[in-house]
Order: structure tokens, then C-alpha cells, then sequence
């Protein structure tokens, strides 16, 4: 274990992050583990406690640890990492972090869409779409909900089918989503969440907002989709277009 220095670059807090990580990857503490007190931290590292609570509270924030009201703090369940650049469904970035993955149907309904939602689906007025509410598991602990709202047209009987592998039907009929745009943003879950993913109401979520795709690029799917903030971060590999470099260029050069 490696010590805090003094006299590091690096403010004492950031050292007891790193610290603390550390030993979470080499598994000296391990998923569901109790970490020591804030004093106890404090008397091992001889820091101050309001350094060890600074500490503390951002790795609650990013996921590695989670505070249990009155009992303690733990060391929470691996930080999922999706890349948001790339379109994959739910269960392909579970295999890929070699997750046991499943679905639970919440709701189902058909009904006439509003007008801005048959826009966004590229249906006319009057046309119905289905409305589908699962609870997603890995590693059979909830982690998101999500809300899929289909065209009826595209596949009239997919309230007969089994929708806990709603892709996997899409693909037996020749549909395949291939891409999506959508929006992140953190929102308190609601009670009805809450109760779902089996937090506290007001804890964070972060919500995407998308539509989906087929491979004709024909609108597929508007989504929503709420997952446990403490358990999710999404990666965006961003590049600068050129003419932006040439532009800064230019700018550099006159000054």
C-alpha cells in the first residue's frame, strides 16, 4: 500500500483516491466490501479527516464506492464504461464486460402516438405504436429501465412475442437497428424508478433520450432509457473538425 506524501504535486485527496482505487483493482477490497471509517483512514494516513471525506465523496460520486445510510461505506459494483460513439444495444455491452445479462416486461400498451411523436417516428396521424417498459439485469441486480416506443407497422404482432429479447425478434424478421442519436443528461429517479432499480427516490440516473435506426435508416425505435448512475460512465472520443484546426491555425499565426 502505498502512502500519502506529503509533499507530493498532487493535493493529499487525490493521493487517497488513487490509493483507495488501487486497492479495489488488485482486489484488496472487494465488491461489496466495507472500507474503513473516515477517522480510521484518517488515524492510517495521517491526513485530516475533511481530506478523507473530500475523498470519499467523489469516489461515491464516480461510482467506485457507495454510502450505506447508517452503516457504512462500501465498495460498490464494477463501473460499467460505454462508449457512446459506437451504437450497441444493452446486452452486447454486458457480454462485453462479461456480464450475465436478462429483462424483466414491466408494461406493454398500443395507442395513437401525438403528433410530434409520429413525426419523430416518420408515421402518419392515426397510425398506433407500441409502448414497451423493461427492467434490465446484469449480474441479476438491476441497473436500467428502459422505454421502447415501436411503430405497429413494423412488426403488428410484437405484443404476442416474448419482449424480454425484443432485438433478437427484430432480427428474425430481417430488421436491424444500426444506429442512433440521442442525449444524456443526470435526472433524480423517481419513486416509481426508485422502487424498480431499488434506490433511494432522488438518487442520480442518468437518462438517454434517443431514436433508433434500421439499416434503410427508417426510424425504428424512439428510446428512453434510465440507468443507475452509480454504475454507469460513458466514453465520447472526440476529434476537432479541420476546419476548425485551420481556422485555430490562422488565429495562432497572426498573434
Amino acid at each position: 500500500m502505498k502512502m500519502i506524501e506529503q509533499n507530493s504535486r498532487l493535493p493529499l485527496y487525490v493521493q487517497l483516491k488513487l490509493s483507495i482505487i488501487k486497492q479495489i483493482e488488485q482486489g484488496l477490497y472487494k465488491n461489496g466490501d466495507k472500507i474503513p471509517t473516515e477517522h480510521d483512514l484518517s488515524e492510517k494516513y495521517n491526513i485530516s479527516r475533511p481530506t478523507v471525506r473530500q475523498a470519499l465523496a467523489e469516489l461515491v460520486q464516480e461510482g467506485y464506492l457507495v454510502k450505506r445510510r447508517g452503516l457504512g461505506t462500501y465498495v460498490s459494483n464494477p463501473v460499467i464504461i460505454g462508449n457512446a460513439s459506437v451504437f450497441r444495444t444493452f446486452a452486447e455491452e454486458m457480454e462485453i464486460f462479461g456480464f450475465n445479462h436478462s429483462a424483466k416486461l414491466i408494461s406493454k400498451k398500443v395507442y395513437p402516438p401525438p403528433k410530434d411523436l409520429a413525426d419523430t417516428l416518420s408515421i402518419d396521424r392515426g397510425e398506433e405504436v407500441f409502448e414497451i417498459v423493461r427492467l434490465r439485469y446484469a449480474n441479476n441486480k438491476p441497473l436500467a429501465i428502459r422505454t421502447s416506443i415501436i411503430p405497429v407497422r413494423t412488426y403488428p404482432n410484437l405484443l404476442e412475442e416474448d419482449l424480454e429479447v425484443l432485438y433478437s425478434l427484430f432480427a428474425q424478421k430481417g430488421i436491424f437497428p444500426t444506429r442512433s442519436k440521442q442525449t444524456f443528461q443526470a435526472v433524480p429517479a423517481t419513486k416509481a424508478e426508485a422502487e424498480l432499480l431499488n434506490i433511494s427516490e432522488g438518487m442520480p440516473l442518468m437518462l438517454w433520450d434517443g431514436l433508433v435506426f434500421t439499416d434503410n435508416n427508417q426510424p425504428l425505435e424512439k428510446v428512453k432509457v434510465v440507468y443507475l448512475g452509480s454504475h454507469f460512465r460513458f466514453e465520447i472520443d472526440q476529434t476537432r473538425e479541420q476546419s476548425n484546426v485551420q481556422f485555430n491555425s490562422q488565429i495562432d499565426k497572426r498573434s
